[in-house]
């Protein structure tokens, strides 16, 4: 039983393009990166980008369903900070480069959010330690004095 060859793709800005309106599109930055839910809109991004006739993208497998973007954010970064460090250059950005550029802005937003809410959650656990120390000390020294614990 012969299985049908998929065609070569040569990726282009066009698909670049595609696929970075599909991605402001999903909310992808909603959810944490690796988690299941993000690996869920990956999954439903892909599906919809095969359904387009025009630029055609052909499957894109589960493993590294992230390396188109990978790549543009990686490429675009390289390029803004040699622009940065050859002052006096000014540069105008592309369609492409602006829809990068929105996606990093929100993907550095929503891991701003996540660190401070990872930052509240164990100021929380330090100060529910501390009450905890507390609690047990004061108890010890209740009975220690001969008194007995007060029921909570």
């Amino acid at each position: 039983m012969a299985t049908k060859k998929q065609p070569l793709m040569e990726w282009t800005d066009n698909h670049d393009i595609l696929l970075l309106c599909e991605m402001i599109a999903s909310e992808l930055f909603q959810f944490k990166k690796g988690s299941p839910d993000r690996g869920k809109i990956w999954e439903s991004l892909w599906k919809r980008l095969n359904k387009v006739d025009h630029p055609k993208i052909y499957d894109k497998g589960e493993e590294g369903s992230q390396g188109p973007w990978n790549l543009l954010q990686a490429k675009f970064k390289r390029i803004q900070r040699e622009e940065l460090q050859s002052r006096g250059i000014d540069c105008v950005l592309s369609q492409k480069d602006v829809l990068i550029e929105e996606l990093c802005e929100k993907e550095d937003s929503f891991s701003a959010k996540d660190k401070k809410k990872s930052d509240d959650k164990e100021a929380a656990e330090k100060v529910r330690k501390q009450a905890m120390e507390r609690m047990a000390s004061k108890k010890k020294s209740n009975e220690s004095a001969g008194g007995s614990a007060k029921a909570i």
